[in-house]
């Protein structure tokens, strides 16, 4: 495994080639919209990414998905980050987008 398929910010590790986030040696299992998601944040920590970047990243388009379903996946990786620790790691710019410093 290469340096490129890990992202490390914060303490925060997340392995793009096995699916798994970890902090404070605890580890949890992302699906591939989650990694897509926290890969393009981590990618552009401490800038907001727009919601529309994400979408295009995650469906190619944005023209038949439901705006709610980003909100329910970041939703998700809130809980799945809570369980492990890390609460306020996603940071939400009302009308721009999502950001983690």
């Amino acid at each position: 495994m290469s340096n490129s398929d890990k992202i490390i910010h914060n303490g925060v590790t997340l392995d793009l080639s096995t699916a798994i986030i970890t902090y404070n040696n605890k580890s949890i299992e992302l699906t591939k919209n989650e990694i897509k998601i926290l890969h393009e944040l981590m990618k552009h920590k401490s800038q907001i990414v727009s919601r529309d970047k994400l979408m295009k990243k995650l469906w190619d388009n944005d023209w038949f998905v439901d705006d709610n379903t980003l909100t329910v996946n970041v939703n998700r990786i809130r809980n799945k980050l809570k369980d492990i620790g890390l609460e306020n790691f996603i940071d939400t710019k009302r009308g721009l987008g999502y950001i983690i410093y």
